[in-house]
């Protein structure tokens, strides 16, 4: 019964997206009937959480990343073109099937996978990309690919000189070299950068200063006993918005 309620919810909140509605795809129901959808702020841009029975919203435990990361995306999504926009690794097609048409990812097994391809590889010139915790497995040596340290770097100058916009998202501590780049690679100028850290305290995600998203990965160093993932998430955003659609 829950499946079914979640996916009435997804194609009520679909039909509904042109008259503006936020949109919050296969619900978590007890936390919406209670009234307790949550928000977090992003540069002073109110977002609410992104709600899925699996990892996103809810109690503060389960609120992993993906909560804001999703809630970030559904914001930039509505303000960049859709004949455009790539995501490069396969996030949405687990929560979000068919947001993201053209989805590109070197192993990920998932039917809406549309292109075998690494980043590094990938012409992302004039491109809206979507990447969300997907740069830090980049040279790591997971998923049977070799690897190469150096090449996470390589991957964001490639898409900071490519890509016309993009909403990035890595989660803090995941490798000593992703944390180099989250914090010690400069970014261009017309780049915004968000940092956001988990907190035991409502809405649970907070937007952080740079040391205070210099944090540990997984649960041994959460705020919040139980939970599980990143402490903390940088978002890069080039483009686009995190204002909420306008009506009409």
């Amino acid at each position: 019964m829950g499946s079914l309620k979640g996916a009435l919810a997804a194609a009520v909140n679909w039909a509904a997206r042109p008259l503006g509605v936020t949109v919050v795809p296969t619900w978590q129901w007890t936390e919406l009937s209670s009234g307790s959808i949550r928000a977090f702020t992003a540069g002073g841009a109110e977002v609410p959480f992104f709600y899925h029975h699996h990892n996103c919203g809810g109690r503060a435990a389960t609120a992993t990343e993906r909560t804001i990361e999703l809630a970030l995306a559904d914001r930039w999504l509505d303000h960049v073109p859709e004949d455009k926009l790539v995501e490069v690794g396969a996030v949405t097609p687990y929560y979000w099937p068919g947001r993201v048409r053209r989805v590109v990812d070197p192993t990920d097994p998932h039917p809406r996978v549309t292109e075998r391809a690494s980043i590094l590889d990938l012409d992302m010139s004039g491109a809206a990309v979507l990447c969300m915790s997907t740069l830090e497995h980049v040279g790591s040596g997971e998923y049977g690919l070799p690897p190469d340290p150096a090449a996470l770097r390589r991957a964001v100058d490639k898409l900071f000189a490519e890509a016309a916009a993009f909403l990035v998202t890595i989660p803090v501590g995941y490798t000593p070299y992703a944390d180099a780049v989250l914090f010690d690679h400069p970014t261009p100028p017309d780049v915004t950068v968000h940092r956001f850290a988990r907190s035991a305290v409502s809405p649970y995600w907070h937007e952080v200063g740079a040391e205070a998203a210099r944090v540990p990965y997984g649960p041994g160093a959460s705020p919040v006993p139980g939970a599980r993932g990143a402490n903390a998430v940088v978002a890069w955003v080039r483009g686009g918005s995190l204002e909420p659609r306008a009506c009409g």
